[in-house]
């Protein structure tokens, strides 16, 4: 009895041992299938704004910007987005797949801010396309090829 209660307790240190030691390995493909879907609805909505930029989509822009931020808090919640920090300790590079998901996600709400208010900077533009296509790339996603990233 006393021996399979102390297996059971070397067994549970182990599994948390190596769940702790997990992300570091393998954590960009782990994020991939917990927020791809989050990723494709992101590009939708910028495929929704390129539309509204010539006249097919009745949505505003601020509606836009909401759903974007709302996407933003659900790719990477404070929690997630610390404990992607403490990735830091692995000891080859794990990159920060939540936080550049999220900051494109960010990055699409001001742009859509900037576009309601007619204030559209092309640096807006420039930045939203570089974290949304680096973004893309942990998924697995080709980019997009919209309105809302060219700089033209």
């Amino acid at each position: 009895m006393r021996v399979r209660v102390g297996i059971v307790a070397v067994g549970a240190a182990l599994t948390l041992a190596a769940a702790e030691a997990a992300p570091c390995r393998g954590y960009p493909e782990s994020v991939r299938s917990a927020i791809k879907t989050r990723i494709e609805a992101l590009r939708m909505i910028e495929r929704e704004a390129a539309d509204r930029l010539v006249g097919l989509d009745t949505r505003t822009f601020p509606f836009l910007a909401g759903e974007a931020r709302k996407l933003a808090d659900t790719i990477a919640t404070s929690n997630a987005l610390k404990d992607e920090d403490d990735l830091k300790r692995c000891r080859n590079a794990v990159p920060p797949v939540r936080r550049v998901c999220r900051n494109a996600a960010e990055g699409l709400a001001a742009l859509l801010d900037a576009q309601e208010a007619g204030t559209v900077i092309t640096e807006l533009k420039q930045t939203y396309a570089e974290s949304i296509a680096r973004c893309e790339g942990f998924m697995g996603l080709q980019p997009l090829k919209t309105a809302i990233r060219t700089t033209d």
